[in-house]
């Protein structure tokens, strides 16, 4: 289960355990299951030869003591002094202690993923609408919630034409459009419904199959081809400095908790990478906090941290992976 450290110690702050579903076996020697890509979300390792806990721990944490932690997430490791190459570990991400130095902290020397196979359900931020093949005329049997397993008609504008067999996304629009410092931000934001797969098409419409709604597909809905994203990459707790703003929730929420996918307004034309991880401040980039014990204006305080999941050129689709407050559109992220 997901693990928050409400004090936000630098000590103890573990930010993910796991996000989604229950733990997936580590798979050992006698053939259990390992962690299983299509289905587990979360931080993992892929044991590698002369790899023990006790050294794993050493490396990650910077404390040999932490192993038990380790052993503890994974609890199919029966005995922690036999674990195998191969074999892959949930593990945690810990902040490093620094003492002194406001010297940027070295990325881990060890290799740590992240993986997210809910990706291709996972909606985005495009300056421009990705073009539609089709819009979606009706439910077979006339429901107007449309399913998992529904049957539907779609009229295409035929500019590529549908292909029999071949996979499509239901997707629906709406415009961004955010007040950020002196200047706006402007897109159009891409929520995915369901995958589908064409079953027929005649000289008047196409006919499809949903095969996994991901939300209730609607007459009016958009069909675009396709679109595959990378659901498993490497980490990054310490990427360089970015200024940018949570625009909104995918689902549009006032608050955006735990585990909710949102977007930045900077991406891959800004060095937004995969897995980087940045930090969530309260307030806008312009004003500052007023702090009741002190009386003083202060500078945006910490409240949780994100973990960028997909980039478009002028955005990034993030998941909040932890909180500390309360977090909203408008925030800051650096």
């Amino acid at each position: 289960m997901p693990f928050h450290d409400k004090t936000f110690s630098p000590l103890v702050f573990l930010i993910v355990v796991c996000i989604i579903a229950g733990l997936s076996p580590l798979e050992a020697r006698e053939g259990a299951k390992t962690f299983d890509t299509d289905n587990d979300t979360g931080f993992y390792y892929t044991i590698k030869k002369g790899d023990t806990l006790w050294d794993l721990s050493q490396k990650f944490y910077n404390s040999q003591w932490d192993w038990p932690g380790l052993w503890e997430m994974n609890k199919e490791i029966k005995n922690p002094h036999w674990i195998y190459p191969g074999n892959t570990i949930r593990v945690y991400l810990k902040p490093e202690f620094k003492i002194s130095a406001p010297e940027k902290p070295k990325r881990m020397a060890i290799e740590t993923r992240f993986n997210y196979p809910a990706i291709h359900s996972t909606g985005f931020i495009k300056k421009e609408q990705v073009p539609a093949l089709g819009t979606v005329l009706r439910e077979q049997e006339g429901n107007i919630m449309m399913t998992t397993n529904d049957v539907v008609y779609i009229r295409p504008t035929g500019q590529p034409p549908f292909v029999t067999g071949h996979r499509y996304q239901i997707y629906s629009t709406s415009q961004v459009d955010q007040k950020i410092g002196t200047s706006r931000y402007k897109g159009v934001k891409h929520l995915l419904k369901a995958d589908l797969e064409i079953i027929e098409v005649n000289t008047q419409y196409a006919a499809g199959k949903i095969k996994k709604a991901y939300r209730d597909v609607a007459s009016g809905d958009l069909v675009m081809d396709f679109y595959p994203r990378q659901p498993t990459f490497e980490v990054d707790e310490h990427p360089d400095p970015v200024e940018a703003v949570l625009l909104c929730s995918e689902d549009d929420n006032v608050l955006v908790n735990d585990y909710r996918i949102a977007f930045i307004n900077k991406g891959s034309e800004d060095n937004i990478r995969l897995g980087n991880i940045y930090t969530i401040k309260r307030g806008k980039e312009t004003e500052s906090v007023y702090d009741v014990k002190t009386g003083l204006d202060i500078a945006p305080v910490t409240s949780g941290k994100l973990i960028v999941l997909h980039t478009e050129p002028a955005s990034a689709t993030v998941m909040v992976l932890s909180s500390i407050q309360d977090i909203h559109p408008g925030d800051i992220v650096n």
